[in-house]
C-alpha cells in the first residue's frame, strides 16, 4: 500500500484532497451505477418500452448519469480543496513558527481560529512558546544575577589575595576573617543555588519521595536548632502547633521552615517575640512565622518570593542574606501544592504556607 502513496504529491493539502476525492467520486459512480441499474430495471418491468425505446432510455440515462457525476465530482472536489485548505492553515503557520523557533528567535503567537483538534494544537503550541520565553528569561536573569551577586565577593577575595602575594599586605587575623566571611558567602550562595535547582526540577524522584510524618516533630525540631542563638541574642519564640500527620517531603518543609525562622531572626527590628503557629484548617494545615521587622509594602511583597530579590540590598548583604531563601521555600512549597505568602501589618511580618492535607499523594 505504500508504494501506492509515495506517487501522491508531497504536500498535506494535496494528498488529502486527491485521497478524498477518489473516496467522492468512488461513492458517486458506485450511487450513480445503483440508481441507473434500478431505474433500467422497473422501465424494463413497465412492459410498454420496445427493445429500441428501452435502449434509448438506457443510453439517456447512463449519459447524464456520466455528466451529473462529473459535475458532483468537480464541485465537491473544488469545495473539499478550499475548506480543507482553510481548516490545516492553522497548521501551516505553525510550520512557518517552528522555523522561526528553530532560528532562535520567538515568533508571535498563532491566533486559535476554533475549538478542534487543529485549535487545541494550536493552543497547546502557544502555550509552549510562552514557556520557552518564560524560561529564557528567567535563565537569563538567573545567569545576571548570579554573575552580579559572585563579582562582588571574587573581586575582594582577588584583590586582597593579590596584595598578600605581592607582599603589599600584610596579613591578620581581621583581614583572614574576612576573607573567611567572604568564602563562606560564596559557599552558601553556590549551595543555595543547588538547593533551588533540585527543587525547580520536577522530574527528580527525590520530589516523590513524601511520607506520611507528624508535622509538630518537624517544626519542634527546626525551632530547637535555633535556641541557641535566640539565648545569644535574647530573642524569644513563641510556639503553638498542633499535632497533625501530613503527607510531605520532610527535609524540603524542614528546609522552608529553616528558612522562615532564620530571616525572622536575621532581620528582626523592634520588640516582642517571634511567633511559631501551626494549625489545621480545612482541608490544609498552615504554617505562620511571624516577627517584628521592617515594614513591607504591597509591591515588595510579589517580588519578594523571586530569585536573588532583596528589599534592601544593602542591609541584606550585611546581613548575609544571598535573596535566595525565599525562593528555595516557594519551590518547595508549590512541589507540595501548597502556597506561601507574606503580610505585613504594623512592623509584623507574617509568613503564612499552606500545605493540602487531602489527595497529597495524587
Amino acid at each position: 500500500m505504500n508504494k501506492w502513496f509515495r506517487f501522491l504529491p508531497k504536500s498535506f493539502l494535496w494528498r488529502l484532497t486527491i485521497v478524498n476525492v477518489f473516496v467522492i467520486s468512488s461513492a458517486i459512480l458506485l450511487t450513480g451505477w445503483a440508481v441507473y441499474e434500478t431505474a433500467c430495471f422497473l422501465v424494463d418491468g413497465i412492459g410498454n418500452f420496445s427493445v429500441i425505446r428501452q435502449q434509448q432510455f438506457n443510453a439517456t440515462l447512463f449519459e447524464y448519469l456520466l455528466i451529473f457525476t462529473g459535475i458532483a465530482v468537480c464541485i465537491s472536489s473544488v469545495i473539499h480543496f478550499y475548506v480543507t485548505r482553510k481548516l490545516i492553515s492553522p497548521i501551516n503557520e505553525l510550520i512557518e513558527a517552528i522555523k522561526i523557533l528553530k532560528k532562535g528567535t520567538y515568533p508571535a503567537p498563532i491566533p486559535i481560529q476554533s475549538k478542534d483538534e487543529v485549535g487545541k494544537l494550536v493552543s497547546h503550541y502557544n502555550e509552549l512558546l510562552y514557556q520557552l520565553q518564560k524560561n529564557e528569561e528567567q535563565r537569563k536573569k538567573l545567569v545576571d544575577d548570579v554573575s552580579h551577586e559572585l563579582r562582588t565577593p571574587i573581586a575582594n577575595l582577588t584583590g586582597y589575595l593579590y596584595a598578600l602575594k605581592s607582599g603589599d599586605l600584610q596579613g591578620s587575623k581581621q583581614l583572614f576573617a574576612a576573607l573567611h566571611e567572604q568564602t563562606e558567602r560564596l559557599t552558601n550562595m553556590v549551595e543555595q543555588i543547588e538547593r533551588l535547582n533540585e527543587w525547580d526540577d520536577h522530574t527528580k524522584q527525590q520530589h516523590t519521595n513524601k511520607e506520611t510524618v507528624q508535622i509538630k516533630e518537624i517544626v519542634d525540631q527546626c525551632i530547637q536548632l535555633f535556641s541557641l542563638k535566640c539565648d545569644q541574642t535574647g530573642l524569644r519564640i513563641d510556639a503553638d502547633i498542633e499535632r497533625e500527620e501530613v503527607f510531605i517531603h520532610k527535609e524540603g518543609i524542614r528546609q522552608v521552615v529553616t528558612i522562615l525562622l532564620d530571616n525572622a531572626i536575621r532581620y528582626y527590628e523592634g520588640n516582642g517575640s517571634i511567633s511559631v503557629i501551626g494549625m489545621k484548617q480545612d482541608s490544609a494545615y498552615v504554617i505562620s512565622v511571624s516577627g517584628p521587622g521592617a515594614p513591607i509594602n504591597r509591591e515588595e511583597q510579589s517580588k519578594i518570593f523571586d530569585r536573588f530579590y532583596r528589599i534592601d540590598p544593602s542591609r541584606n548583604r550585611k546581613t548575609g542574606g544571598s535573596g535566595l531563601g525565599l525562593a528555595i521555600a516557594k519551590e518547595i512549597i508549590e512541589n507540595h501544592k501548597g502556597t506561601i505568602t507574606v503580610q505585613s501589618f504594623t512592623g509584623i511580618n507574617t509568613f503564612t504556607c499552606k500545605l493540602p492535607t487531602k489527595n497529597m499523594r495524587s
